[in-house]
């Protein structure tokens, strides 16, 4: 390497003007020869320490030491809560298991009631309201007429059909429903409340519909949610909901409903399993009394009846013949 003459001369004097006004270095200490003097020693030099380091230093130590102050007091409080919590989960586990074992006392509520000892109260008139049914002639809606000659002597259930333009031929069953539903009228009911239902053939599928208010266009799909619509605004002794087993009944009904939905043979022959051990050996799923259960699974099996007849056990195919009897499917 080459070498360079400076470019430029550290001993130049550069001459400030008068006109402003002089300020004292405001970083004197570090100019001053005492600041870095070693108190313990007296040298001077390279040993000492800078005042501003050393101020840095204590307040770096200080704001640590607040902070794991507030920390350990933090954390203290936290420890406090979880013993108190400790303390109040025992005592809840000691509460309870003395609960346990002290006698129960029977509650004040009116226990529910089976059918026969329903009192048949008078129909609510602002309940009964006319309504449109679409169902498809290959989906027959047997509960319909079950509960029209189920309700003979409280409800009229008064049943017009008629046929959509999507539907160029009535299947036969579906001739036969028709003829029977508008046909069975039984002596005196025009003296009882009516509600009168318009059935419309349509290819809906087995998606029955039910609709209560033709401008808002709120259907309630499928055959089973249509019985329990029934049975609220129905005879109250037929109301499944004040009997004793409303839970068990709601699951018989959905059970029900899969067995009509479920377009897959292997599910509906599952769902039927399910619903014949939920039958037993019993005479229907009401025991004697002639229950909602018992129309809901007559009505399913009849419309899936070529898909599942061979596992129709003969318990089964004797409560869908009293059914048949009793309500005339």
């Amino acid at each position: 390497m080459y070498h360079l003459k400076p470019v430029m001369n550290q001993n130049v004097v550069c001459e400030v003007p008068t006109c402003m006004y002089t300020l004292k270095p405001v970083s004197t200490f570090s100019f001053d020869p005492k600041a870095f003097t070693d108190s313990n020693t007296g040298l001077s030099g390279g040993t000492g320490v800078d005042p501003m380091s050393i101020e840095i230093d204590n307040l770096l130590q200080k704001a640590e030491n607040d902070e794991l102050r507030m920390l350990a007091e933090r954390q203290q409080r936290v420890l406090q809560q979880l013993a108190e919590l400790k303390n109040e989960i025992l005592a809840l586990r000691t509460e309870l298991k003395l609960n346990a074992k002290a006698p129960s006392v029977p509650q004040a509520t009116t226990p529910l009631k089976s059918r026969s000892e329903l009192k048949a109260e008078p129909i609510n008139l602002t309940c009964l309201q006319d309504f449109v049914v679409n169902a498809s002639p290959e989906y027959v809606p047997y509960s319909l007429l079950a509960l029209k000659n189920l309700w003979k002597d409280r409800l009229n259930l008064h049943v017009e059909c008629f046929t959509h333009s999507t539907v160029p031929k009535l299947s036969e069953e579906a001739l036969k429903f028709q003829t029977a539903i508008t046909n069975s009228t039984a002596t005196g009911a025009s003296n009882l409340p009516q509600i009168k239902v318009t059935l419309i053939w349509k290819n809906v599928g087995a998606y029955t519909e039910m609709i209560t208010s033709p401008t808002s266009y709120v259907p309630i799909c499928g055959e089973v949610n249509i019985l329990r619509y029934l049975s609220r605004c129905g005879p109250s002794e037929f109301n499944y909901e004040l009997q004793d087993n409303v839970d068990e009944v709601d699951s018989i009904l959905d059970a029900c409903y899969l067995l009509l939905n479920k377009q897959n043979v292997k599910q509906r022959q599952q769902t039927l399993r399910t619903l014949g051990s939920k039958l037993g050996r019993a005479a229907g799923f009401g025991g004697a009394e002639m229950s909602l259960c018992d129309i809901a699974f007559t009505s399913a099996v009849k419309q899936v009846q070529r898909s599942v007849a061979k596992d129709i056990n003969p318990n089964m195919a004797k409560c869908m013949g009293r059914v048949a009897t009793v309500v005339g499917l």
